[in-house]
């Protein structure tokens, strides 16, 4: 109470008590110095005005203040009288971060409330979710920028003692065989660490693979955990059933580290992971000029034991895609680790690494998103790449594609850039179909792929529908870029229009040897998901119909939930066309993209390709 509530004696502290206005994990606390184990809730009823901090009405522009360390390396925030204030993180310290923040005048009331809005309240600001410190609030005028940087530095301060009671910074370092950390020796120095325990749902759901821990009532909040925090999973029987990383105040709730009964000595290390992830892709790792590929995911997130975390090599460049907090206790480390197990692009050049934060945020602000952790454009360029604003061009089986990792807009983050690689193989597949000719279609072509790939195989004609005019653009250059490698323009017609909205105005009696159905994760109209009876089943029918004899049908989707049954709908709709389906296989993505069993959510790929008689 006495970090709580800096500005009380302890008189009034022990009144708190005997008024029943103190609870410790929910429980009424009725005498002084009981224990909070670590990580307890400790709540505190009626707070009164008189025991907050009072801020001065002096504005300033320059300001310092500490808060919970964010995901964010820096940012600008909406604050007063239509004014922003950009920030900086300039420093990190047990799961605290200092900022220093430059704008237009304000209050400490304003700098105050812009920060809590943008969910980094300031550490000891009460009122508004920052966590306790003692003495009091951290924010103070001016910055190290303004020639103060020393005297700011004393009055702000770091706590001396730690604001996380359990749990650990960035990259703990705990994942492994390695020490650690002295707080979370016990006192017979067994291995300790923070509980969470779940729910039955939640239990029987790990037991059956899921990957992540999503909150219910009956289950406990992670919420007072650092992201990052690697966390002993306990079902309602306090029986040890997993480990797992706190993500903080999101959904999921946790990301699954290592499931089963197993002791954190024998938890796979960040190394080891990053081992195994490598030698799955081993036929992939190869020389440009002898594999004809160099661009595929590296590192798949939960299905490589990295939940949270994904990496693509495209070229000389690694793009990472960030979408969970949880990262924050394994990220540099894994980055390290890739590092030192392959330090040079299989071509022998080095490797430039763009880090993007798809991570959710409050809307009115802005964050920095991407940044530049090695290399950058000028480095792409030395290795010989034609660079332009925003992208370079990579190779898949010999044919060129244009991609754009993102570097351009770094306060917006896209999972995307242009080329699907989790359909590699089914270019490849199709590829194979193409060498006979024919008439082949790309529904919802994207930036054309699959023509490209169709057309180099031997395809006579190619004609590639999307609604999207920038994307139909990209195609054609596209197109343009594979001409030394078999790509006839001449042979390829784009048209924009809605996929559903072209094959009802198609002409009677027009019928192709092959269509590729990939419709994006929502329709455009209205951004909802695609349903499989309502959207899906409409589409395919019309295809079916629009094939000839011999066709063949590839139908993928990127679903947000479990499987949609492609491969059901697909003969059903067979069936009462009176087409006889001669093949029907499953068309999943390729080895770098990885699946766990009983975890739908990281397997939003589904894909079948079907042949008629």
């Amino acid at each position: 109470l006495a970090r709580l509530l800096p500005g009380l004696d302890r008189s009034s502290r022990r009144r708190l008590i005997e008024e029943g206005r103190v609870r410790v994990e929910g429980r009424i606390v009725d005498r002084a110095g009981v224990d909070g184990p670590p990580g307890a809730l400790v709540e505190v009823d009626h707070v009164s005005g008189e025991m907050l901090p009072t801020w001065g009405p002096d504005q300033h522009s320059r300001w310092s203040a500490l808060v919970v360390d964010p995901a964010w390396p820096g940012g600008t925030l909406p604050a007063c009288d239509g004014d922003s204030l950009r920030f900086e993180v300039v420093a990190r310290r047990e799961g605290l971060a200092r900022l220093v923040l430059d704008g237009g005048p304000c209050d400490a009331q304003a700098v105050c409330a812009a920060l809590a809005r943008a969910d980094m309240p300031v550490a000891g600001d009460l009122e508004r979710g920052g966590l306790a410190v003692a003495g009091g609030p951290r924010l103070v005028p001016g910055s190290a920028r303004d020639g103060t940087a020393s005297e700011t530095a004393d009055l702000l301060g770091w706590p001396e003692e730690p604001v996380w009671q359990v749990g650990v910074g960035r990259d703990d370092g705990w994942n492994d065989t390695a020490e650690p950390p002295a707080a979370r020796a016990g006192a017979t120095g067994a291995l300790t660490a923070p509980r969470l325990v779940v729910s039955h749902e939640t239990a029987r759901a790990i037991g059956r693979g899921h990957a992540w821990i999503l909150p219910d009532e009956a289950s406990d909040s992670p919420q007072r955990f650092r992201p990052g925090t690697l966390l002993r999973v306990e079902d309602r029987a306090q029986q040890l059933i997993g480990w797992a990383r706190a993500e903080g105040d999101a959904r999921p709730a946790a990301r699954i580290w290592a499931a089963g009964a197993i002791e954190p000595t024998a938890i796979p290390s960040v190394e080891a992971r990053i081992a195994r992830a490598l030698a799955r892709r081993r036929s992939l790792l190869v020389d440009v000029e002898m594999g004809g590929t160099n661009a595929f995911r590296l590192i798949h997130g939960e299905a490589d034991g990295l939940p949270g975390l994904f990496i693509d090599r495209l070229g000389p460049l690694l793009r990472v895609l960030v979408t969970g907090r949880s990262t924050e206790g394994f990220r540099d480390r894994a980055l390290s680790a890739l590092h030192s197990q392959l330090p040079l692009t299989p071509e022998g050049e080095p490797w430039s690494v763009l880090e993007l934060l798809h991570l959710r945020a409050p809307s009115e602000a802005s964050f920095d998103r991407v940044r530049w952790l090695a290399g950058g454009p000028d480095a792409l360029a030395a290795s010989g790449l034609e660079i332009d604003e925003t992208g370079f061009r990579v190779f898949e089986r010999g044919l060129s594609f244009a991609v754009d990792p993102g570097w351009d807009s770094p306060c917006r983050t896209r999972p995307g850039f242009g080329l699907f690689l989790d359909q590699r193989d089914n270019r490849g597949r199709l590829a194979i179909r193409a060498t006979r000719g024919g008439r082949w279609l790309n529904l919802f072509a994207h930036t054309g792929a699959f023509s490209v790939a169709l057309l180099a195989a031997g395809a006579e004609q190619v004609v590639s529908v999307d609604l999207s005019a920038p994307y139909l653009h990209r195609l054609q250059a596209n197109l343009e870029a594979n001409r030394e490698r078999g790509v006839e323009p001449d042979r390829h017609q784009s048209i924009r229009s809605d996929g559903r909205r072209y094959l009802e105005r198609l002409a009677g009696g027009l019928n192709f040897d092959g269509i590729v159905v990939d419709p994006p994760t929502a329709a455009a109209a209205g951004r909802r998901f695609w349903s499989l009876r309502r959207d899906l089943e409409p589409l395919l029918q019309r295809c079916i119909e629009r094939l000839a004899p011999g066709g063949v049908l590839l139908a993928t989707q990127n679903r947000s939930g479990p499987p949609l049954g492609l491969d059901r709908a697909l003969a059903r709709i067979a069936g009462r066309a009176d087409r006889l389906v001669v093949g029907l296989q499953a068309a999943p993505a390729g080895l770098d993209h990885p699946v766990l069993p009983g975890f739908p959510e990281g397997e939003p790929f589904e894909g079948y390709l079907m042949e008629l008689e």
